[in-house]
């Protein structure tokens, strides 16, 4: 059987910069073994979400912006952020809608990450929308946004040859072709996504 208390005890919390997305501490941990040691943590006060958008042709749209932590240009999923206490549905209507100016009738969450678990509390919820109709987008003044479409299978190679490296958007595409494999989807999906 497998033990899921929690070793840890929080001896202090000390917060060293706070904006409003996120909380920066410097806790001092004791482990149950005795062992007392700083810890780094970043709470966040918003969650990422990621939208993996399906067309009637079975194509995928990806966004392209260079990011400025990684200092390179990045291949993603239509990505975003919502505060915790919203919805992360709303959230992901808004983001995709604000990207790449699709609205979907239908929607399926296929999975909620923890994006860092070791240092951060950031989770992201991973939905898949199809049934698109098209508009235009309409992304934040800050972002110097690319959009490419491109077939569902493609976007899965890429994701598994490292073109595609963000985190939620592989995991997305993985896990929707694995559940198109095992045809654990809604049939109008399934027709769109299956080889």
């Amino acid at each position: 059987m497998i033990n899921r208390t929690n070793p840890w005890v929080t001896l202090a919390r000390e917060r060293r910069y706070e904006d409003r997305y996120l909380g920066v501490d410097l806790d001092q941990l004791r482990h149950e073994s005795g062992r007392e040691h700083p810890h780094v943590a970043l709470r966040f006060k918003v969650f990422g979400v990621a939208v993996l958008p399906v067309d009637p042709e079975g194509r995928v749209t990806l966004i392209g912006q260079y990011r400025y932590v990684l200092d390179r240009f990045t291949w993603e999923l239509p990505r975003g952020s919502g505060p915790v206490t919203d919805d992360a549905l709303a959230t992901a209507r808004r983001e995709l809608a604000e990207e790449t100016g699709d609205e979907a009738e239908s929607w399926l969450e296929l999975l909620r990450l923890d994006a860092s678990p070791g240092i951060s509390s950031e989770r992201v919820p991973g939905f898949v929308a199809w049934n698109l109709r098209r508009g235009p987008a309409h992304p934040d003044p800050q972002e110097s946004l690319r959009v490419r479409r491109l077939p569902f299978a493609e976007a899965v190679v890429e994701s598994l040859s490292g073109a595609i490296t963000d985190g939620p958007s592989v995991a997305l595409l993985l896990c929707l072709a694995e559940r198109a494999r095992r045809g654990d989807l809604p049939e109008d999906l399934l027709g769109l996504v299956r080889e």
